[in-house]
């Protein structure tokens, strides 16, 4: 299957699947979770592959048996007889993403450790008392939970509720239909690639990207704010309330407004939070190496990514739905609470506002209609002064959206 460029969205089905089908897909996704383990190995005794042009062909080189190459330094072979090309090549994509992502991440605590390093150098040079580095340097990935995607060699359409998927029986690898409950429709202008086999609470599902191939025709932020009738849509978002969108032309004129409130969803995570606060009484002392309240804490974390997709879906169709080529959120990354009596009590608010993932949500799925996204910061406003539309209404107050560097 050719590579797919462009942007990316995921189709979920859920998958009818006889218990024999079943068991034989949890036995393909454990093997599979064996093979990147014993790829990532592979990277960590080998890290001048990790990040190398030519991974795949190398990483292949050093165990996989061919003609060619009749002695590989490891036995992959020996070890997984007669596993899949597609399957391979998957596992090593998979643990050469997360051992280059662990390389990326080694490296910047690297440069944290040097610059520390450098502090305390000019501190003992004006005798003061150097300060310990005490962060710890990111741990190579030694275990996995990650889900078998299909190459193309691996699986058929039959139609759109119909699939068979290669699974490894315990002996072999065999082809084993599958129904999805939910017909696959690929919407016009996308291409399907390829899909993943995911185990959830309530069954497995088939998880399919979908690839948008049209050019979107996306214009720069100075030619489009060139056009007397374009409309903005401006965001603010706020703790108590999600969010406040505004449809805005050049000339400062509002159009349409609408508030998101975010009452209830606060009230389940203090709810949420309570609960955790009792058990806390209630236990004590928690065992080390347990994360305590499990379920309650990936409420929360779930809780939290549900009100960041739902506002994000809103703020789109709201942009959409009055004809806004330009998506503005306000500039809230150094936004912290002053030193004070109620610094506590606001950084807890702060931990759980999901500002950061309403942004990315919004922006990727305003592009998916062509919508340009940007946060209003000191490079915005000098393309839209460039421009000549220096008289748009910045939410009455143009500091609103800038940080304190740009002010």
């Amino acid at each position: 299957m050719p590579h797919l460029h462009g942007f990316t969205k995921t189709l979920r089905f859920n998958l009818l699947m006889p218990a024999e089908v079943e068991k034989q897909a949890f036995c393909t996704t454990a093997l599979y979770r064996q093979v990147v383990s014993y790829y990532l190995q592979v990277f960590q005794d080998h890290q001048d592959l990790i990040g190398h042009s030519q991974w795949l062909k190398m990483a292949e080189g050093l165990t996989h048996r061919t003609e060619d190459n009749p002695h590989p330094a490891y036995p992959f072979d020996e070890e997984f007889p007669n596993y899949p090309s597609g399957f391979r090549r998957n596992a090593i994509a998979e643990a050469h993403g997360k051992a280059l992502a662990w390389k990326t991440s080694y490296e910047k605590w690297q440069k944290r450790k040097r610059k520390h390093e450098e502090k305390n150098a000019r501190h003992a040079a004006t005798g003061k008392k150097p300060i310990e580095f005490r962060e710890r340097p990111p741990q190579y990935p030694a275990d996995n939970d990650c889900w078998l995607s299909y190459y193309d060699t691996e699986y058929k359409w039959m139609d759109s509720n119909h699939i068979m998927l290669k699974v490894f029986t315990g002996k072999s690898y065999v082809y084993r239909k599958v129904t999805l409950l939910q017909p696959l429709v690929v919407p016009m202008g996308y291409a399907a690639g390829s899909p993943m086999l995911v185990k959830k609470p309530a069954g497995w599902e088939l998880h399919v990207p979908v690839v948008k191939v049209q050019r979107q025709n996306l214009k720069k932020i100075k030619g489009l704010v060139k056009d007397p009738s374009l409309k903005i849509c401006m965001v603010d978002l706020g703790m108590k309330r999600h969010a406040v969108m505004t449809i805005q032309d050049t000339k400062g004129r509002v159009y349409a407004t609408k508030f998101i409130s975010g009452a209830k969803d606060n009230h389940l995570r203090k709810r949420y939070l309570e609960k955790i606060v009792n058990l806390q009484m209630q236990t004590k002392t928690i065992p080390e190496g347990e994360r305590f309240a499990k379920d309650l804490w990936d409420k929360i974390s779930n809780l939290n990514d549900d009100i960041a997709h739902r506002v994000s879906r809103k703020v789109v169709d709201f942009a959409k739905h009055h004809g806004a080529k330009i998506i503005v959120f306000e500039y809230l990354d150094n936004l912290k609470p002053s030193k004070g009596s109620k610094s506590h009590y606001l950084n807890q608010k702060f931990n759980h506002w999901v500002k950061g993932r309403i942004f990315w949500y919004t922006q990727y799925k305003a592009l998916h209609i062509g919508i340009t996204q940007l946060s209003q910061t000191e490079s915005c406003r000098r393309d839209l002064k460039n421009a000549g539309r220096e008289e748009i209404n910045w939410f009455r107050n143009s500091d609103t959206f800038c940080s304190d560097k740009d002010k």
